[in-house]
């Protein structure tokens, strides 16, 4: 397209940052005749999620549970994500934000917990996060940063959507359906947060790499337009390409992979004992949007060279975000000449590299070679074209995704989530938390970590929500003695949750029906928030002696067991030897009475009958 290849205003015939110009068209130096270039620059605010499903207390004073306190660094003044903000303020860039990260920022901001540990699931075992105060400030910063600008959201926790592609089945289906169901309500509580309206339908597969099973999850999620660095594309040149037809069309936005590895290899310097520089010396190609086959490498003082030594402009005294004038240079010279519709930095854009393309973006507009535009208006003249099969999807990147066996694992929540939710007053919460929790597990993020950053995520919701399921459970008891007839007997349920439960019913059974009897044996069970609740089972006593009494707990749903069975033992005392006597000799008294009376009366009618024999009628012998 024309008016994208006359932003190329000189000739860049060297290594720059490391990214090779080859392949990308030439202008004369001077520019002279030149139109203004457009494009639309990504500014992404992104991260690797910490905030799990479990939260300490309920309600308005729930306090949600990070698994560390890595945030805090990096929304405090000098971390990556304050820096990325400050650097995109007051510039004409569309804001691409991961809405979980923004929801995080808010629970912190509110007040959170940290887990002490991961070997544990209870909220108890955390202590209060020391970032209250930082992310209250930074969503502060970010509200005012986007005012007036594009803000578009990614699917939820970023989920990275070639996992699920090339993984298809009825967990990632299920998975799929999760995310989707999170995008309307994580859209309100973002635009309420930031007091903007945002945009949704923005796709950002791993490095921008495209197969018609990308292109179908996608679909699933209602995205309409895609990041794409052209791998896996068909037409894979500078213009916008449309997938498919109708209702169903996506917009694939071509991106300089140039533009993005440079940026990828621009680091913060590290400054001894400050924890908020940029993680990680070599940034997965994944997770920073570098195409796969190139080899980034970085140096300490926060700049970038092909040999990874650091540039002799930089200095200990510069603050460590601060790029020198040779990396803005490069930088800026990388911008110019672009020809693609989007300018795609890498996911976790380094506060340096942001701060260089910020600059960059100013000497365009203010030397008139750039003229900033949003992604709506980006996808003009698109050509039709096709995504790659899945074979030829990039091994490289291949190897990154999450397991079928990750995935699984992530999938089987939604059963631990069934169950609890069943015996719950009011389960809205609980789902909300555990599904954004799922989303989590699915992030994009995960590829920059080994499997076993994932992983120690995702079992941490399992185990929360086996955690909370035996929480809900019944007191053990010892012998019970019954000294009448009709008797109640206490039996206790405990809620360990923080919330009310209902759905559940106790049974009672008698090992010895003839001994004693069980009046009442199903009895409701609604227990409040971190309480006890206790049952009175009424019971009859018909003799001596032991009997063993069963309790068990069942959902009122579908009337499946919840827990163990408890069995104890009740001795029957109920008719004591002494009153057994003084019985008897009660119904004795009332035979021999009864006797007595008989007696009397056939003594009394012999008397009677015996005048009547001596006066018989005459006439008889």
């Amino acid at each position: 397209m024309a008016r994208y290849g006359a932003a190329r205003a000189w000739v860049v015939s060297a290594m720059v940052l490391g990214a090779s110009t080859t392949g990308m068209s030439a202008h004369a130096a001077d520019g002279d005749g030149a139109d203004t270039g457009h494009a639309a620059v990504v500014w992404p605010v992104t991260a690797t999620p910490h905030m799990t499903a479990a939260a300490l207390g309920a309600g308005d004073d729930a306090r949600a549970v990070f698994d560390s306190d890595e945030l805090a660094a990096l929304f405090a003044d000098g971390g990556r994500l304050h820096e990325v903000v400050e650097a995109g303020r007051g510039r004409e860039v569309n804001w691409v934000l991961d809405p979980d990260l923004v929801l995080a920022a808010q629970a912190m901001a509110r007040g959170y917990r940290v887990a002490d540990s991961a070997d544990s699931s209870n909220p108890q075992d955390s202590t209060q996060g020391t970032g209250q105060s930082a992310a209250r400030a930074w969503l502060a910063d970010l509200k005012s940063a986007v005012r007036g600008r594009d803000v578009w959201l990614l699917p939820y926790a970023d989920t990275d959507l070639a996992s699920l592609a090339h993984h298809p089945s009825a967990d990632t289906d299920d998975l799929t359906e999760v995310v989707a169901n999170l995008a309307e309500d994580a859209k309100k509580d973002v635009d309420s947060i930031l007091g903007t309206g945002t945009r949704t339908g923005l796709g950002w597969p791993a490095d921008g790499a495209l197969d018609t099973r990308i292109t179908g999850v996608a679909g699933k999620l209602g995205l309409t337009w895609m990041l794409a660095s052209g791998q896996g594309l068909t037409p894979a040149g500078a213009d916008p390409v449309t997938l498919g037809d109708g209702d169903d069309a996506i917009t694939a936005l071509p991106y300089d992979t140039d533009v993005t590895t440079a940026l990828a290899r621009i680091e913060d310097a590290e400054v001894p004992g400050d924890s908020s520089a940029s993680p990680g010396a070599s940034p997965s190609p994944s997770a920073s949007g570098t195409p796969s086959g190139a080899s980034p490498t970085a140096s300490a003082g926060g700049t970038a060279s092909p040999s990874g030594s650091p540039s002799p402009s930089a200095s200990a005294s510069e603050e460590p975000d601060t790029p020198d004038p040779e990396t803005v240079d490069r930088v800026t010279a990388l911008l110019k000449a672009n020809t693609r519709p989007v300018v795609v930095p890498p996911r976790e854009l380094s506060g340096t590299a942001a701060n260089a393309l910020a600059a960059a973006i100013d000497s365009g507009t203010d030397d008139g070679w750039l003229e900033p535009e949003g992604i709506r208006t980006a996808d003009n003249d698109p050509v039709d074209g096709q995504a790659g099969a899945s074979s030829a999807y990039p091994s490289k990147l291949r190897a990154s995704e999450l397991t079928s066996t990750q995935l699984q694992a992530a999938a089987a929540d939604l059963d631990g989530l069934a169950t609890l939710s069943k015996v719950l007053a009011d389960p809205k919460v609980t789902t909300a938390s555990v599904h954004a929790a799922m989303a989590r597990a699915l992030s994009t993020a995960w590829r920059a970590q080994d499997d076993a950053g994932q992983e120690t995520f995702q079992r941490r919701t399992s185990a929360f929500l086996s955690t909370s399921v035996e929480s809900l459970r019944m007191v053990p008891k010892s012998t019970v003695t019954v000294t009448s007839g009709d008797a109640t007997i206490p039996v206790t349920v405990d809620n360990g949750l923080q919330q009310p439960v209902a759905g559940l019913e106790l049974r009672v059974t008698s090992s010895d029906a003839e001994r004693l009897r069980i009046n009442d044996g199903t009895l409701a069970v609604e227990a409040a928030g971190s309480a006890s609740h206790t049952n009175q089972v009424s019971v009859t006593a018909k003799a001596n002696g032991k009997a063993q009494l069963t309790a068990r707990l069942y959902t009122t749903s579908d009337g499946r067991p919840w827990g163990d069975p408890m069995t104890f033992e009740v001795d029957v005392a109920s008719v004591p030897t002494g009153a057994i006597t003084v019985v008897g000799a009660g119904v004795a008294l009332i035979v021999l009475a009864a006797a007595f009376r008989m007696r009397n009366v056939r003594r009394r009618r012999a008397r009677e009958q015996a005048p009547q024999d001596t006066h018989a009628p005459d006439g008889q012998d």
